[in-house]
C-alpha cells in the first residue's frame, strides 16, 4: 500500500469522451465555469470557480500528485481568497476554460476557446471498485481515463483537441 502524502486524499475518476448529439439538455443556469491556470515548473493548478445561477466565486489550488496508475491517484486542495487567488494568477503556465454540468453520478465538461467543440465527462469515486462500478451513459463513447492527453494540463499545453 503506497502511502498518502501528507493532506492529500484518493480521487478516483474515469473519464469519457463524449458525443454531445446524445447527451440530455445541459442546464446554461445551474452550470460552473471553472478558468484553470496549470502553473509552469510542477504539477499546480490554480482554479477560479463561477457558480452561473447566482455569480458566486470560490478558489483552489490543487496538487494533483503523479499517479501509478492513471484511475486514482492522491489530490489535495488549498481553498484560496479572491486576494490570494488573484496573487498566483499571475505566475507563468498554461490556461483553460470550460463549463461544467452535473448529470447523475457525471460531471460534463464543454470547454471554452481553442478546444470549443471537445466535451469530457468524468465520475469520481474514493476508491478504484466504486469507480469501476458506474453505469456509463451511452452519451460517453470511448473511456479515455489511460490516456494521457486528454487530462487537463495536457489539454491546457496543447491548446487543441487531441487526435
Amino acid at each position: 500500500m503506497v502511502d498518502l502524502p501528507k493532506y492529500a486524499h484518493w480521487v478516483a475518476e474515469r473519464r469519457f469522451l463524449v458525443d454531445a448529439t446524445g447527451l440530455p439538455p445541459l442546464d446554461p443556469v445551474g452550470a460552473r465555469r471553472i478558468e484553470d491556470l496549470y502553473i509552469d515548473g510542477g504539477r499546480l493548478r490554480l482554479r477560479a470557480i463561477t457558480f452561473l445561477s447566482n455569480g458566486e466565486k470560490e478558489f483552489k489550488l490543487a496538487k494533483k500528485y503523479a499517479p501509478d496508475d492513471p484511475l486514482i491517484g492522491p489530490m489535495t486542495n488549498l481553498y484560496l481568497s479572491a486576494e490570494e487567488h488573484a496573487v498566483l494568477d499571475v505566475l507563468p503556465g498554461s490556461r483553460l476554460a470550460k463549463r461544467r454540468h452535473k448529470i447523475g453520478a457525471f460531471t460534463v465538461d464543454t470547454f471554452e476557446g481553442s478546444l470549443e467543440g471537445l466535451v469530457l465527462a468524468e465520475c469520481e469515486a474514493s476508491n478504484r471498485m466504486a469507480a469501476m462500478r458506474f453505469d456509463v451513459p451511452p452519451w460517453c463513447v470511448r473511456e479515455v481515463t489511460s490516456e494521457p492527453d486528454y487530462t487537463g494540463w495536457r489539454l491546457a499545453q496543447a491548446q487543441r483537441p487531441p487526435g
